[in-house]
């Protein structure tokens, strides 16, 4: 791939089988990081019509995907479940099922989030945003074309990976105090309006690179969990 392709092509399921191509019909490349990073930015800007049990698998693949080698239990316990509501129609009983079954393993579902999905809510588009919410806790590169293309994003895949055919160096003086609490800051609260005072921070320091203060003072870009360069701060690999 080529960076004219990587910043013209408009079908994000294209760009991700350039950047993770599955080698034969079982891939054997690991998932990648920024891979389950942004499948979960995609579940995420699905939030209102997912039910209570989804979002909280989301919340924990989050975790997995951040340590996976320290994670792994948390991983074996959750996956099978993710798979039981795979191949679930989402029904209230189903649906019932998987919550007893993740507060049994310890993990509190919120009481105020709505435990059904959307009545509006088609089959096809539950199989849709139940495969953004399991294909993270898969270890190998996952099949994209599983998710429908309404459920992908190529804003949030270019917010999550940034520009991989570019190489951008990122010194670590950079990485002051100051901007290592913003980073995780917004990292945790999932809140990002102080990423133009992230770009103070690191230009401060001395970061002089157009591409990363560009990104953190643009106020049309929506930034994400797993903003490439937030990741950068916190040194995330």
């Amino acid at each position: 791939m080529n960076e004219l392709t990587w910043q013209t092509e408009t079908d994000p399921v294209t760009l991700l089988l350039e950047l993770y191509p599955r080698r034969g019909l079982h891939s054997t490349q690991p998932q990648t990081r920024k891979c389950r990073m942004y499948l979960l930015a995609c579940a995420r800007r699905q939030w209102g019509q997912l039910p209570a049990v989804c979002r909280a698998l989301v919340e924990l693949a989050e975790r997995y995907a951040d340590s996976p080698k320290s994670q792994a239990e948390l991983r074996s316990a959750l996956a099978p479940l993710a798979e039981q509501l795979l191949n679930s129609d989402g029904e209230p009983n189903e649906l019932a099922e998987a919550t007893a079954a993740l507060t049994a393993l310890g993990h509190s579902i919120p009481t105020d989030e709505p435990l059904e999905k959307p009545l509006s809510l088609s089959a096809d588009q539950w199989q849709g945003l139940i495969r953004l919410v399991y294909l993270p806790f898969e270890k190998k590169t996952p099949p994209f074309t599983w998710v429908p293309q309404d459920y992908h994003s190529i804003e949030l895949l270019r917010e999550v990976v940034g520009n991989p055919c570019r190489y951008i160096p990122f010194s670590s003086s950079w990485r002051t105090d100051t901007a290592l609490s913003l980073a995780r800051q917004m990292y945790e609260s999932r809140e990002f309006s102080a990423m133009p005072i992230l770009a103070d921070a690191l230009q401060d320091a001395g970061c002089d690179n157009e591409e990363v203060l560009n990104h953190c003072r643009d106020d049309q870009q929506q930034h994400v969990r797993g903003c490439w360069v937030v990741d950068l701060v916190l040194n995330f690999k």
